[in-house]
């Protein structure tokens, strides 16, 4: 099983915290029901056997956001092993 964390770098209005949630698809994958509470960073973390397509689904649409950055944090919980991805424009960045 893998814990992933999806974040932003900056902090974010409530809208575009809620835009960002559907723009990645991330209803499909919580079960709670999310609800941004002020200018804070977006935050979401799910919980699911392959990360792959969730990381995949944030890289490209993160081309929606230009000039925002997000952080994955993919927790292997069985390998006991984390990386991390920093994704801009549709891209990763770097990854640790």
């Amino acid at each position: 099983m893998k814990a992933i964390t999806i974040k932003s770098v900056e902090v974010l209005d409530e809208d575009l915290q809620n835009e960002i949630h559907h723009t990645f698809g991330m209803e499909h994958y919580t079960d709670y029901v999310f609800k941004p509470r002020g200018d804070q960073k977006y935050s979401a973390t799910i919980v699911m056997d392959d990360s792959a397509e969730v990381i995949g689904n944030v890289e490209k649409r993160s081309a929606a956001f230009p000039g925002h950055e997000f952080i994955i944090d993919e927790l292997d919980m069985e390998g006991v092993m984390i990386s991390s991805y920093r994704i801009r424009n549709g891209k990763i960045m770097k990854k640790r």
